[in-house]
């Protein structure tokens, strides 16, 4: 049993905060770095005492009001506060408070100040010391669940009264914020069975608190000024600092440390691997700092700040990319953390909802009986699909895994179900074969696999609109159902699952079925002269210019994003080739040469000077999706930095199947098919693939300061032709934000760059100090 597993249900009550890290087991090292993104300054660190995000609204953000979010993984708990000018008016909004008045309130962290602490009541969290230039209010604040602050960022200001916070105590150098958890069940445990934001004014500060509480107990919040005295610029000694403190009683995770989570530079290794590991063990490189702060012994975390918890897919396809460069500690880790979440079906997790978020979704289901248990979302279709192919890549093609079956599988699951590891993948595997064999029997679009019934999601395009509002995605049925199946089949070859049954040959029989009919369903051609025409229309409406236009054009043949109910493709250039490239065991020529169409130029493909797109609707008959999958669209018309890695990844494994291990450039070790591809021995079609790997490679540089963060829209120039990084959330209608460092984004970190191998590995993250 892992040790955050076995202490895992201890009270907290019996443990003061300085005794915790013996508890957990947490190294007493301090992981602390700084990333700028957007118009965000954020703060990390993990120590032996707990681990947080700190997010402060920058120097260089135009906005009057200025934000704070603190999140930790631990229940993923934390605080978000907005303060305001003092002087502006303000309304109610998603922003916290929109100032009418031009005053830009200046707010600024005080280097250094940043750090683990304790509060009564065992409570362990962080503080910082802010400094404000003027008079400051206190804006909507929320305290406990980070989910219930995403819900109000991205949610046009959507906040359930039973997330408002007490004031609990107060004075003018002195304020306690408190919020009780939601399965309280005494008065008296209320003292420490929650989260606490404080404000405080240090010794040496000036400013003051001026709190008028609220008539209506927590219906209306108390009115909290921050009193700057006039010369607190011109003085140090008046400066305005409060230090801000948010601490919760939720058990913290023991997290990898960069030398358990990468493996050591090794002369034995390939020049490519050798490379890529070149800072990563050692914790030189700032992007090995960063996956090592969101990844823990008992799961991976997707992102910081709105994921700090456990996602499935996100673990899986991370996990996938990196694998290369990690210990099999952390490999198992990560492939340990998705077993344990299966249910007794055998599908895997999505969504691990834990904390006080726990218990107001289990009011929500009706089932308030179960408390702050976890709740376990199962919904997405494609989760399911991504771990047999991680348990083959790992037990059959690398070195890390060699051996290793016997003794992960015989483990006994410690979280939901009874059994060995053995036992639960079964099940998933019977459950995968069980969904594949009515297409493999009769091939035809109702016979894919479909969203589940009620959902409007399934897979990474997780929204309506981001599956232009089809129910048959293109990626799950064309490339993940055939790999889990082709992964399975290996498994059992190799005879890694004892499984009575259950024949390779059969497994392997309906994967070949689903690879030569399924993709095929999806493919959409449009003659010359409608998509010239389609695609003058798309540059008019996206302000765009003609001049993009320029050079040859012929008949466009891609494959749509999904299939709506009746069939009907949803005609939508996309990235998701690149799971089959990656995931695929039988790549065919003509699928390959929709790739190198679609690494063409934007609008006529999906690269842009600052990355690849990975959504285009310039070829749609349906010219609504023109704004629904707008450069403003979380799946629209922008650059998800994982899906660059998935195509890079995914377009050297097809090249080096033709290489025979010779001047390969792969970081990875991939199984070679027993005879290698027939397009192989055409020279010039291979060609044209390195010309889009080079295309591709062009694009991804453009951005390479973005490179770990989780998604970016642009800007365009119509003087010069060129595309610009821009800031998602200056964008999104909806809130909505990119997380500055997301774990399958450093996948990057094992894809070498065919030309240069140096910028990607780490050693200098362009956007820390």
């Amino acid at each position: 049993m892992r040790l955050a597993r076995a202490f895992g249900t201890l009270s907290l009550l019996a443990y003061p905060g300085a005794a915790f890290a013996q508890i957990v087991g947490e190294p007493n090292t301090t992981l602390a770095f700084h990333v700028a993104s957007g118009e965000n300054d954020n703060y990390f660190l993990r120590d032996g005492r707990t681990s947080a995000q700190l997010v402060l609204t920058s120097a260089n953000s135009t906005s009057a009001a200025r934000r704070l979010v603190v999140a930790l993984p631990a229940g993923n708990s934390g605080a978000l506060a907005y303060f305001l000018p003092k002087d502006a008016s303000a309304d109610a909004g998603s922003s916290g408070g929109n100032p009418t008045s031009s005053t830009t309130l200046g707010v600024t962290l005080v280097e250094g100040s940043f750090k683990s602490t304790t509060a009564d009541y065992f409570n362990v969290g962080v503080q910082a010391d802010l400094v404000f230039d003027q008079n400051a209010t206190l804006g909507v604040t929320i305290i406990g669940a980070v989910r219930a602050m995403r819900d109000y960022v991205e949610g046009g200001g959507t906040m359930h009264s039973i997330f408002n916070y007490t004031l609990a105590a107060y004075n003018e150098t002195s304020v306690r914020m408190h919020r009780q958890w939601i399965n309280t069940t005494s008065p008296d445990s209320s003292r420490y069975r929650g989260a606490d934001l404080y404000l405080t004014v240090p010794a040496g500060s000036s400013a003051r608190l001026a709190v008028t509480p609220g008539d209506n107990g927590t219906w209306t919040p108390p009115t909290m000024d921050i009193i700057v005295p006039a010369n607190a610029d011109s003085d140090p000694g008046q400066a305005g600092v409060v230090t801000v403190k948010v601490v919760t009683n939720e058990t913290s995770l023991p997290g990898l440390d960069t030398q358990r989570l990468f493996l050591p530079q090794n002369a034995n290794e390939t020049t490519a691997l050798q490379s890529v590991l070149q800072g990563l063990s050692d914790g030189e490189s700032d992007a090995a700092k960063q996956v090592s702060f969101l990844t823990y012994e008992d799961k991976f975390t997707a992102g910081g700040w709105r994921f700090l918890t456990y996602f499935g897919r996100d673990s899986l396809i991370a996990l996938r990319l990196l694998m290369p460069t990690l210990t099999s500690e952390a490999i198992e880790s990560a492939l340990g953390a998705v077993i344990e979440r299966a249910n007794d079906t055998g599908a895997l997790c999505h969504e691990e909802t834990i904390g006080d978020y726990a218990s107001f979704v289990n009011m929500q289901n009706g089932r308030s009986d179960l408390g702050n248990a976890p709740f376990y979302d199962y919904k997405m279709i494609d989760t399911d699909l991504l771990l047999l192919p991680a348990l083959s890549h790992y037990f059959l093609d690398l070195p890390q895994g060699a051996a290793r079956a016997e003794q992960f599988l015989a483990q006994n699951a410690a979280t939901l179900q009874n059994g060995t590891y053995a036992e639960i993948l079964n099940r998933t595997i019977s459950y995968n074969l069980a969904r594949a064999t009515p297409f493999s029997r009769s091939p035809q679009v109702s016979n894919l696999i479909r969203l589940r019934p009620g959902e409007p999601v399934g897979n990474w395009r997780d929204s309506n609109e981001g599956l232009g509002f089809g129910v048959y995605p293109f990626d799950v049925n064309s490339a993940l159902v055939p790999a889990s199946l082709r992964a399975t089949q290996a498994l059992l070859e190799a005879g890694v699952f004892g499984f009575t049954g259950l024949d390779a040959g059969a497994v392997g029989d309906v994967a070949g079925v689903w690879e030569a009919q399924a993709a095929g369903m999806f493919e959409v051609r449009v003659a010359q002269e409608i998509a010239e025409s389609r695609l003058r229309n798309f540059v008019r409406a996206a302000n765009l210019s003609e001049a993009l236009l320029q050079g040859p054009s012929g008949n466009m043949s891609f494959y749509a994003l999904s299939l709506k109910e009746d069939g009907t493709p949803v005609e939508v250039l996309n990235s998701d080739l690149g799971f089959n490239l990656l995931y695929g065991a039988n790549v065919s020529r003509g699928f390959l040469q929709h790739v190198v169409d679609a690494l063409q130029p934007y609008p006529k493909g999906l690269l842009t000077d600052i990355g690849m797109v990975v959504a285009n609707p310039a070829y749609d008959a349906n010219t609504t999706n023109i704004d629904i999958l707008d450069r403003a669209a979380y799946h629209g018309t922008v650059v998800w930095s994982f899906q660059q890695g998935l195509m890079a990844a995914g377009l050297a494994r097809q090249l080096d199947f033709c290489a025979d291990g010779q001047n390969s450039t792969s970081v990875d070790t991939n199984s070679t098919p027993t005879q290698a591809p027939e397009w192989c021995a055409d020279a010039d079609f291979v060609q044209t693939l390195r010309d889009a790997q080079e295309r591709l490679w062009t694009s991804i540089r453009g951005a390479k300061d973005q490179l770990y963060s989780e998604v970016w829209s642009y800007s365009f120039d119509n003087a010069t032709n060129t595309f610009s990084v821009t800031d998602l959330a200056a964008l999104s209608p909806s809130g909505t934000e990119s997380d500055a460092i997301q774990l399958w984004s450093y996948g990057f970190l094992a894809i070498a760059d065919p030309d240069s191998r140096e910028w990607h590995t780490g050693d200098v993250n362009p956007r820390s100090p």
